[in-house]
């Protein structure tokens, strides 16, 4: 029995000895018959070994793997520092003592204290006296202020919209869709109306809502603000929550494997990456991301810390419950990288994950259970209810990682020369999608971090799990500089499968940025360096991530538009009874959809004909984004857009019939491109003129 002088390295206990069963149980590796978990102990998924690949820790027994720098917490693996760390793992000579104290106790037991890990308060007893303060502050939680920090730069990211919230917002089309979402589903709960199917919008046929992107949880978890400030609000509201509560729980995933510093770059990369700044131009269903880090925690608590199933597959049911209400797409894509992520582990590491198949899939069975449970009743809305789409709902070949996306910046980077630009803006697909950029950079420091740790198991999981991402990310054909090869790649297969096949393949960049994020984190913690070495070299990796993660800094962003007319808030709009059908010119469809946002506005009061929302079109149920055209649709939208005159479009054959057959019960006119035109072409059809009121021109024709 070691003496109190002993040093920590004496009393460290080897692989070969055992831990007492209370301190093992405590961080849940031991069995249901409370013997420890082979596979938990020696395995390469065991998570409290403490020598890295290539450090200078305690050698490993006989017949052990050079795999030591186990897949687990951060804080049971040496910090990056000098020489006391290295020999005291938790910090110095208090817990030098601490550990042999704890080492002397009855009955021999190894201690968490002595292995390194931090005790209870109250466990610590007399035995540190007035460090008893220190350890508590040690203690403290971090997260609290990285959410805070997170938080105020996402307020910096989106203050332009900020300085108006109630009339500004990112992504003019999208913006107005999802603002009419926030406002829809608690007008539809409220009154006890099905908030998956309506007919307000694209009347009379109606929408299922379901097959667009109706964040229907974050509608209901943001009701007040809607309440109280209106839609517009809630979506500035929801956009920057989304930042800072991706970004923590990106920050939770990678404390798993790294201290609370390099935990809060990973979550500061993630939250802020090209693809998040991509997706704040109004794609809320994309930029509100906690999941994949969510599911990353849970399959480690199944996988690595072998913790109850039962609790981790209730768990994850609730967690893919949520996330199907907030995006079905992010859940569909994360369910194809979590599995690949087994299979690459399964195959680096197949005895210990052999032993762990069995709780894996009694986890993902409760998980299926509580997940159908909580579902039952919007997938059959969705798959079983009226206007259901077949088919995919996005085109192939689009929205797709161009091969110079990774290296070339686009327009939402601060850095980013004419040169750079003339290429990325003849990548294929929407700007706000070309969302992988990385830079060169970052990218080289990725490679070297992947070469010189390949002996980590998670580096050596993340490694191939990104490059596999990369090119799924590539889309079905290959893509350069703007070109479509005729190169075939993995995803066309992929893209051919029910649902999965809508997903669009440059969204996989938020992966590809989570693992970057763990790589980047997970690097410091392997190193080790003499004491006098320390602080120079912890300078030289700071700089080293800054020149990386520099070229990645957004542009500046800049809201757009999105008022209201006084009509629609004021107590003019009372005039038009619950439940009437309004004709409004803009007419409502994808490229302007500002009347979804007015109707919003005005508290979903009456049922409009067009949208811009996902329903089925032709025989065969293909997705279109707009209602049905119309010789009254063809009028209107010709007129606005100065392709005919107003006598022109009071001529087209089938216009009085169409118009007799919608029979509005009112018309209005508000603020649009060739406003005097279409008043003139709507006065000819009702035979009045309109009243003006309130910044639109308004035909009340039934009451």
């Amino acid at each position: 029995m070691p003496t109190p002088q002993a040093t920590a390295a004496q009393v460290r206990p080897t692989q070969g000895e055992r831990v007492s069963a209370s301190d093992a149980a405590a961080d849940g590796r031991l069995t249901g018959d409370g013997t420890r978990a082979a596979a938990a102990t020696t395995g390469p998924l065991a998570s409290d070994q403490t020598s890295p690949a290539g450090g200078t820790g305690t050698p490993a027994p006989a017949g052990a793997t050079d795999q030591t720098a186990h897949i687990g917490e951060a804080d049971q693996h040496h910090p990056v520092g000098g020489a006391d760390h290295q020999r005291h793992p938790v910090g110095g000579a208090d817990h030098q003592r601490a550990a042999a104290e704890a080492a002397a106790s009855p009955g021999g037991t190894v201690t968490a204290e002595a292995r390194g890990r931090p005790t209870p308060p109250s466990a610590l007893g007399s035995h540190l006296g007035g460090r008893h303060l220190a350890a508590r502050r040690r203690r403290r939680p971090v997260w609290p202020v990285v959410f805070l920090g997170y938080l105020a730069l996402a307020f910096l990211l989106l203050n332009d919209a900020w300085r108006d919230p109630g009339s500004r917002g990112f992504g003019t089309s999208d913006a107005t869709l999802f603002s009419w979402y926030l406002g829809w589903v608690p007008h539809a709960i409220g009154n006890g109306m099905n908030p998956f199917v309506t007919d307000l919008i694209n009347t009379p046929y109606g929408v299922n809502i379901l097959w667009s992107t109706p964040v229907v949880l974050l509608a209901v978890l943001v009701a007040p603000v809607t309440l109280l400030a209106g839609p517009v609000v809630a979506l500035n509201t929801l956009l920057t929550l989304a930042l800072a509560v991706s970004g923590i729980a990106m920050y939770a995933a990678a404390r798993r494997f790294a201290s609370p510093a390099p935990a809060a770059v990973a979550g500061l990369l993630y939250a802020f990456s090209p693809y998040m700044v991509g997706a704040t131009h109004g794609h809320l269903h994309l930029t509100f991301a906690p999941f994949p880090p969510l599911l990353l925690i849970l399959l480690h608590d199944v996988v690595v810390r072998g913790r109850s199933p039962r609790r981790v597959g209730l768990l994850l049911g609730v967690a893919v419950a949520a996330q199907a209400l907030i995006s079905e797409e992010i859940l569909a894509t994360s369910a194809l990288v979590g599995a690949l992520a087994l299979v690459i582990l399964a195959v680096r590491h197949a005895s210990a994950v052999r032993a762990r198949v069995g709780p894996l899939a009694q986890a993902l069975g409760i998980c299926a259970a509580v997940a159908g449970a909580l579902l039952a009743w919007p997938l059959h809305q969705q798959f079983l209810g009226p206007q259901r789409v077949y088919g995919a709902i996005q085109p192939h070949d689009v929205a797709v990682s161009d091969l110079l996306t990774f290296v070339v910046p686009t327009g939402a980077q601060r850095l980013a020369p004419d040169v750079a630009l003339r290429h990325s803006d003849g990548f294929t697909g929407n700007a706000v999608e070309v969302s992988a950029y990385f830079g060169i950079p970052l990218l080289v420091l990725l490679a070297v971090i992947a070469f010189r740790l390949r002996r980590d198991p998670l580096v050596g999981l993340l490694s191939p799990l990104f490059v596999v991402v990369a090119l799924l990310s590539l889309g079905g054909h290959l893509h350069v500089d703007g070109r479509v090869t005729d190169v075939w790649l993995p995803w066309a297969v992929a893209q051919d499968l029910p649902l999965l096949g809508s997903a669009l393949p440059s969204r996989f960049s938020l992966y590809l940025t989570m693992f970057a994020g763990l790589l980047l984190a997970r690097w410091p913690e392997t190193a080790r360096w003499p004491a006098r070495q320390a602080w120079p070299r912890r300078a030289g990796t700071v700089l080293v991530l800054a020149a990386a993660l520099v070229p990645l800094l957004p542009a500046p962003m800049r809201a757009e538009p999105l008022t209201t007319p006084a009509f629609f808030t004021g107590p003019a709009v009372e005039a038009i009874p619950e439940g009437s059908r309004v004709l409004i010119a803009p007419y409502p469809r994808a490229e302007n959809p500002s009347a979804m946002l007015w109707q919003a506005q005005a508290g979903h009061r009456f049922a409009i004909p067009g949208c811009y929302c996902t329903v089925p079109a032709g025989p065969d149920g293909e997705a279109e984004f707009h209602g049905p055209s119309s010789p009254l649709t063809d009028a209107l939208l010709m007129t606005e857009a100065g392709l005919l005159t107003p006598e022109a479009a009071l001529a087209l054959p089938g216009l009085r019939a169409a118009y007799q057959e919608l029979a509005p019960d009112a018309v209005i006119v508000g603020p649009t491109r060739h406003r005097a035109e279409l008043i003139e072409v709507v006065t000819g059809l009702t035979g009045r003129p309109p009243v003006e009121i309130g910044g639109v021109a308004f035909w009340p024709l039934t009451f």
